[in-house]
């Protein structure tokens, strides 16, 4: 399953968005970076019915960094 986290944009106008891939279950196993990419960054994730979350800045860095660390395995 994915779940996209949008923010607003920093302060240099890229975008922050990504998706936390997770288990059906809720256990997070991945980040997957939007980036500019959009939707083609998903390519092959996508389940058809991914839920978007709208946080803060803060939050959005804090569940990038959780992401990342479960799929680098730390």
């Amino acid at each position: 399953m994915l779940v996209r986290i949008a923010t607003v944009n920093d302060t240099n106008g890229n975008p922050r968005r990504g998706w936390l891939r997770t288990t059906a279950a809720g256990q997070v196993l991945g980040w997957i970076e939007e980036g500019y990419e959009g939707s083609a960054a998903i390519k092959g994730y996508d389940d058809g019915e991914t839920p978007t979350i709208h946080v803060k800045p803060s939050e959005y860095k804090r569940l990038k960094k959780w992401g990342e660390s479960v799929e680098a395995g730390k």
